[in-house]
Protein backbone atom coordinates (compact mmCIF):
# COMPACT_ATOMS: atom_id res chain seq x y z
CA UNK A 1 0.00 0.00 0.00
CA UNK A 2 1.25 3.46 -0.88
CA UNK A 3 1.31 5.81 2.10
CA UNK A 4 2.73 9.16 3.15
CA UNK A 5 6.43 8.96 3.99
CA UNK A 6 5.90 11.37 6.90
CA UNK A 7 4.40 8.55 8.96
CA UNK A 8 7.62 6.55 8.52
CA UNK A 9 10.34 9.22 8.65
CA UNK A 10 12.29 7.62 11.52
CA UNK A 11 12.18 4.20 9.85
CA UNK A 12 13.27 5.71 6.53
CA UNK A 13 16.18 7.46 8.20
CA UNK A 14 17.42 4.08 9.47
CA UNK A 15 16.80 2.31 6.16
CA UNK A 16 18.81 4.92 4.27
CA UNK A 17 21.64 4.70 6.79
CA UNK A 18 21.67 0.94 6.19
CA UNK A 19 22.05 1.29 2.41
CA UNK A 20 24.11 4.48 2.05
CA UNK A 21 27.44 2.78 1.29
CA UNK A 22 26.22 -0.69 0.31
CA UNK A 23 27.50 -1.34 -3.22
CA UNK A 24 24.28 -3.21 -4.01
CA UNK A 25 22.59 0.22 -3.87
CA UNK A 26 25.29 2.10 -5.78
CA UNK A 27 22.76 2.96 -8.52
CA UNK A 28 20.26 4.51 -6.12
CA UNK A 29 21.83 7.99 -6.18
CA UNK A 30 23.53 9.75 -9.07
CA UNK A 31 26.28 10.93 -6.77
CA UNK A 32 29.09 9.87 -4.46
CA UNK A 33 27.62 12.20 -1.83
CA UNK A 34 25.28 10.98 0.91
CA UNK A 35 23.46 12.91 3.60
CA UNK A 36 21.17 11.94 6.45
CA UNK A 37 17.62 11.38 5.24
CA UNK A 38 15.21 14.12 6.21
CA UNK A 39 11.83 14.91 4.75
CA UNK A 40 11.15 18.51 3.68
CA UNK A 41 8.63 20.53 5.66
CA UNK A 42 6.22 20.97 2.74
CA UNK A 43 5.09 19.27 -0.45
CA UNK A 44 5.56 22.35 -2.60
CA UNK A 45 8.76 21.08 -4.24
CA UNK A 46 8.64 17.31 -3.57
CA UNK A 47 6.33 14.44 -2.75
CA UNK A 48 7.50 11.40 -0.76
CA UNK A 49 5.61 8.11 -0.47
CA UNK A 50 6.41 4.71 0.97
CA UNK A 51 5.34 1.26 -0.09
CA UNK A 52 4.19 -0.57 3.05
CA UNK A 53 3.11 -4.17 3.51
CA UNK A 54 2.28 -5.83 6.86
CA UNK A 55 3.80 -2.86 8.68
CA UNK A 56 7.14 -3.10 6.85
CA UNK A 57 8.49 -0.37 4.59
CA UNK A 58 9.31 -2.05 1.28
CA UNK A 59 10.57 1.04 -0.47
CA UNK A 60 10.17 4.72 -1.19
CA UNK A 61 8.99 6.74 -4.18
CA UNK A 62 9.73 10.46 -4.32
CA UNK A 63 9.83 13.14 -6.96
CA UNK A 64 10.54 16.81 -7.39
CA UNK A 65 7.84 19.14 -8.66
CA UNK A 66 8.29 22.06 -11.02
CA UNK A 67 5.10 24.02 -10.31
CA UNK A 68 5.78 26.51 -13.12
CA UNK A 69 5.69 23.83 -15.83
CA UNK A 70 3.52 21.32 -13.90
CA UNK A 71 6.20 18.65 -14.35
CA UNK A 72 7.34 15.85 -12.08
CA UNK A 73 11.12 15.56 -12.25
CA UNK A 74 13.74 13.34 -10.69
CA UNK A 75 11.44 10.42 -10.01
CA UNK A 76 13.34 8.36 -7.44
CA UNK A 77 12.40 4.79 -6.61
CA UNK A 78 14.23 2.60 -4.11
CA UNK A 79 13.32 -0.83 -2.78
CA UNK A 80 14.89 -1.79 0.51
CA UNK A 81 16.00 -5.23 1.63
CA UNK A 82 18.80 -6.07 -0.79
CA UNK A 83 18.69 -8.50 -3.68
CA UNK A 84 15.43 -10.42 -3.91
CA UNK A 85 14.32 -13.46 -5.86
CA UNK A 86 11.87 -13.09 -8.73
CA UNK A 87 9.30 -14.99 -6.64
CA UNK A 88 9.40 -12.49 -3.76
CA UNK A 89 5.77 -11.37 -3.21
CA UNK A 90 6.96 -8.01 -1.87
CA UNK A 91 8.38 -7.23 -5.32
CA UNK A 92 4.91 -7.56 -6.81
CA UNK A 93 3.43 -5.33 -4.09
CA UNK A 94 6.15 -2.71 -4.56
CA UNK A 95 5.64 -2.82 -8.34
CA UNK A 96 1.91 -2.20 -7.90
CA UNK A 97 2.71 0.78 -5.66
CA UNK A 98 4.97 2.23 -8.36
CA UNK A 99 2.09 1.93 -10.84
CA UNK A 100 -0.21 3.62 -8.30
CA UNK A 101 2.29 6.47 -7.88
CA UNK A 102 2.42 7.00 -11.66
CA UNK A 103 -1.37 6.85 -11.86
CA UNK A 104 -1.65 9.41 -9.04
CA UNK A 105 0.82 11.75 -10.73
CA UNK A 106 -1.43 12.03 -13.77
CA UNK A 107 -4.93 11.23 -12.50
CA UNK A 108 -4.95 12.53 -8.91
CA UNK A 109 -2.44 15.39 -8.97
CA UNK A 110 -2.90 16.28 -12.67
CA UNK A 111 0.74 16.81 -13.55
CA UNK A 112 1.63 17.24 -17.23
CA UNK A 113 4.79 15.16 -17.49
CA UNK A 114 7.16 12.82 -15.66
CA UNK A 115 10.89 13.03 -16.29
CA UNK A 116 13.22 10.44 -14.79
CA UNK A 117 16.48 8.68 -15.51
CA UNK A 118 18.47 5.54 -14.80
CA UNK A 119 22.17 4.81 -14.71
CA UNK A 120 22.93 2.52 -17.62
CA UNK A 121 23.84 -0.86 -16.20
CA UNK A 122 21.40 -0.63 -13.30
CA UNK A 123 19.47 -3.93 -13.24
CA UNK A 124 16.18 -1.97 -13.18
CA UNK A 125 16.95 -0.34 -16.56
CA UNK A 126 15.12 -3.04 -18.58
CA UNK A 127 12.06 -2.67 -16.36
CA UNK A 128 12.07 1.10 -16.92
CA UNK A 129 12.34 0.53 -20.68
CA UNK A 130 9.22 -1.68 -20.51
CA UNK A 131 7.43 0.84 -18.28
CA UNK A 132 8.08 3.66 -20.74
CA UNK A 133 6.75 1.55 -23.61
CA UNK A 134 3.68 0.59 -21.57
CA UNK A 135 2.74 4.25 -21.01
CA UNK A 136 3.68 5.53 -24.50
CA UNK A 137 6.62 7.43 -23.05
CA UNK A 138 9.97 7.82 -24.71
CA UNK A 139 13.66 7.65 -24.13
CA UNK A 140 14.84 11.24 -24.40
CA UNK A 141 18.50 10.34 -24.76
CA UNK A 142 21.72 9.19 -23.19
CA UNK A 143 23.97 11.53 -21.25
CA UNK A 144 27.53 10.21 -21.42
CA UNK A 145 29.60 10.01 -18.23
CA UNK A 146 26.95 11.98 -16.36
CA UNK A 147 26.97 10.33 -12.93
CA UNK A 148 29.76 9.44 -10.52
CA UNK A 149 28.57 6.73 -8.14
CA UNK A 150 29.93 5.61 -4.77
CA UNK A 151 32.41 3.30 -6.51
CA UNK A 152 33.94 6.56 -7.86
CA UNK A 153 33.38 5.56 -11.51
CA UNK A 154 31.58 7.62 -14.16
CA UNK A 155 28.43 6.18 -15.72
CA UNK A 156 26.14 7.05 -18.62
CA UNK A 157 22.58 8.05 -17.77
CA UNK A 158 19.44 7.33 -19.80
CA UNK A 159 16.63 9.90 -19.52
CA UNK A 160 12.92 9.12 -19.96
CA UNK A 161 9.70 11.11 -20.13
CA UNK A 162 6.00 10.36 -20.10
CA UNK A 163 3.55 13.09 -21.12
CA UNK A 164 0.05 13.12 -19.61
CA UNK A 165 -1.49 12.91 -23.07
CA UNK A 166 0.57 9.79 -23.84
CA UNK A 167 -0.37 8.26 -20.48
CA UNK A 168 -4.10 8.84 -21.05
CA UNK A 169 -3.84 7.35 -24.55
CA UNK A 170 -1.98 4.24 -23.36
CA UNK A 171 -3.63 0.84 -23.58
CA UNK A 172 -3.01 0.24 -19.89
CA UNK A 173 -4.92 3.39 -18.93
CA UNK A 174 -7.77 2.54 -21.29
CA UNK A 175 -7.98 -1.04 -19.95
CA UNK A 176 -8.16 0.32 -16.40
CA UNK A 177 -10.99 2.66 -17.33
CA UNK A 178 -12.91 -0.21 -18.94
CA UNK A 179 -12.76 -2.20 -15.67
CA UNK A 180 -14.12 0.57 -13.46
CA UNK A 181 -17.67 0.40 -12.07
Amino acid sequence: MLDSARKYEDKLKQLFLDVDFDLFYKYSDLSVYRETFKLPESTWETNHFVSVYNGSVLGMIRYSINRLTNVVQSLYIIRFGGKKSKDDPNGYIFGKDIITAIKDIFEKFNFNKIIFCVVIGNPIEKTYDRLIKRYNGRIVGIRKQDARLIDNKLYDVKEYEILANDYFNSDIYKRGKNHEG
